[in-house]
């Protein structure tokens, strides 16, 4: 399945938070969008990384900072050139392969030159076993052949 398809089917939107929040005000807005990532943009709304609640949950933990006002975001984020991104022509199989490889949970998604969404291994996993179903299903009307009619001529 293409990345096009799970984009379509979760919708094009895309949770940003500035590089000055403050952590709390993050998880928060996670939180209340039900999201497990956001982009971080800068005062321009340039793009400077990703920060997800795993970001947040182990290097607070690691570095012993709370989860407070007094830590900001630019502080536990993926900096942006450290960020994969894919494209809408990619496939749920390929997404798959680069997050387990690389350990990532969450994906910008590129349409053109504009990030469209933000996709997690859940929503990549789900397309995944989709098609395998499908396909398995495809596969065993193809064995059954329950119409016991063949298109072709021998």
């Amino acid at each position: 399945m293409l990345v096009e398809k799970i984009v379509e089917k979760k919708g094009k939107h895309v949770i940003t938070v500035r590089d000055n929040s403050s952590v709390y005000e993050t998880v928060k807005k996670l939180d209340e969008t039900n999201n497990g990532a956001a982009l971080v943009v800068n005062s321009d709304h340039k793009l400077v990384g990703i920060i997800s609640e795993r970001d947040i949950l182990y290097k607070c933990y690691k570095t012993g900072k709370p989860i407070d006002g007094t830590n900001l975001v630019s502080d536990l984020m993926t900096p942006a050139d450290s960020i994969f991104v894919g494209k809408m022509e990619d496939t749920d199989n390929y997404l798959m392969q680069v997050m387990v490889e690389k350990q990532i949970r969450h994906i910008p998604i590129l349409d053109k030159e504009e990030i469209v969404s933000i996709i997690s291994i859940d929503d990549v996993l789900k397309a995944v076993v989709e098609s395998s179903e499908s396909e398995a299903k495809l596969l065993r009307e193809y064995i059954k052949n329950p119409f016991g009619v063949h298109a072709y001529k021998q």
